[in-house]
């Protein structure tokens, strides 16, 4: 795993993890504007072929451990309610983030926005 940011910009940090020098993933995050200590988890991917191998986990738990260092106390994420969705509610769940808020019908009608939260 390793850390990249782009020169300049405080919005968003990115931590990517690799096997065999292949990018398997990467995490993007940053601070939620207009808010004290409080980050927005932006994107998370894996490649396909190592799902269910502990990448996310590990993404994520990097960078709970960066936004502990820079004093965070809450992890905001947002998702879908669709049925499509469901693996990605259950790897959230699996680290601790649970449903603070619900938009019905946000992405459109039978589509909630989901606001998932930790605390640390």
């Amino acid at each position: 795993m390793g850390t990249a940011l782009t020169p300049g910009n405080t919005d968003y940090s990115i931590i990517v993890a690799d096997r065999g020098g292949q990018l398997v993933g990467y995490v993007c995050y940053g601070p939620t504007p207009m808010t004290e200590d409080t980050y927005d988890l932006y994107w998370i991917a894996s490649a396909p072929e190592v799902r269910g191998q502990g990448v996310g986990a590990a993404l994520v738990s990097a960078m709970e451990g960066d936004l502990r260092r820079r004093n965070g106390r809450l992890i905001r994420v947002e998702t879908s309610a669709t049925e499509a969705y469901g693996p990605t509610r259950g790897f959230y769940a699996s680290m601790k983030y649970g449903e603070e808020a619900r938009i019905r019908d946000f992405y459109k009608v039978g589509d909630d926005l989901i606001i998932l939260t930790k605390r640390l």
